[in-house]
């Protein structure tokens, strides 16, 4: 079955008079702003926790799985860091990339947290997802600042059966950013942009917007700075940010984190990339390998364009 005539379908499980508001998840990448949140709440009498569990069905229609066929959808509830500090709610599902080692798979509780972040909250409160987080996202939300109060929702959907949970009770002993020196973790509202430079003729508007992904990226441990941005055949264009984690294997490259956003925003596309832009700092590490490596699988011939920032 098509995914718009899957999301249509979600849509007629809720009255008509939310169905407009609803609808606005998919022209927003996979957000429900805060006033449709208080509009479907108020509207069919349900808590913000209710809600993130009507939620989940929709956010697996999300996922990419051509290897596993094992959709798992996550919604992370976020508040924004507006003056009004209103939550919002923000959806996620697993990405798969066929030919590739399976340690390239983006996991639905990652694809939330990115989603947030890219669209501006201050800090995750809650996420909820229909199967229980594995020791790798367990380890990835760690690494968020005030993780240690994060509340992890499990709801079975054929069950019905939900399970509220503290973050710490899935990771006991915990390594995060503390045991690495580090104050705040990420999304933390002390993280500051990077000031980096390209030389004058790297002009272009889509280097230069990967530029300012790098500048953004969240690289405490390496400062690898790296941004990636993507061109794509509609027109559209989409930029990643680097996240890196204290215990390294969960980082997330920038085009991992671009495509993401591509596919949050291109909710049954077809939209492929046609041109990819990778910025970053140049130090013990770098981030070219593997974008490499991924765009070749995502989109045969189409080289990455490589840039050293200052």
């Amino acid at each position: 079955m098509a995914p718009n005539h899957q999301f249509q379908q979600f849509l007629e499980a809720f009255p008509s008079s939310v169905r407009d508001c609803l609808q606005t998840i998919q022209q927003n990448r996979g957000m429900l702003a805060p006033e449709h949140c208080r509009a479907v709440m108020k509207s069919i009498n349900i808590s913000f926790e209710e809600l993130m569990l009507r939620l989940l069905p929709l956010a697996r229609l999300y996922s990419k799985t051509p290897i596993s066929g094992f959709q798992v959808g996550a919604v992370a509830k976020a508040r924004k860091s507006d003056p009004a500090g209103e939550n919002a709610l923000f959806l996620g599902a697993n990405i798969e990339f066929p030919s590739q080692a399976l340690t390239q798979t983006i996991h639905a509780e990652q694809s939330a947290v990115v989603n947030a972040w890219r669209q501006g909250p201050g800090k995750i409160e809650t996420i909820a997802v229909t199967a229980a987080p594995c020791g790798y996202c367990r380890q990835f939300l760690y690494e968020l600042d005030g993780s240690i109060n994060l509340e992890v929702i499990l709801h079975n959907q054929p069950s019905g059966k939900t399970s509220r949970h503290n973050l710490a009770d899935f990771l006991p002993e915990a390594f995060g950013p503390r045991e690495l020196g580090q104050a705040a973790g990420f999304m933390a509202a002390s993280n500051r942009r990077t000031g980096l430079t390209l030389p004058p003729s790297s002009n272009d508007t889509l280097v230069q917007k990967a530029l300012a992904a790098a500048g953004q990226s969240y690289a405490p441990y390496s400062q690898n700075h790296a941004g990636c941005a993507v061109m794509t055949a509609n027109g559209n264009d989409y930029t990643g940010r680097y996240i890196e984690n204290a215990a390294f294997n969960p980082s997330l490259s920038p085009l991992h984190t671009a495509i993401i956003q591509m596919t949050m925003d291109n909710f049954a596309s077809d939209d492929e990339i046609t041109r990819a832009v990778l910025v970053e700092k140049s130090t013990s590490i770098s981030q070219r390998s593997i974008c490499e490596q991924l765009l070749q699988t995502v989109v045969p011939g189409v080289n990455l364009e490589y840039y050293e920032a200052r």
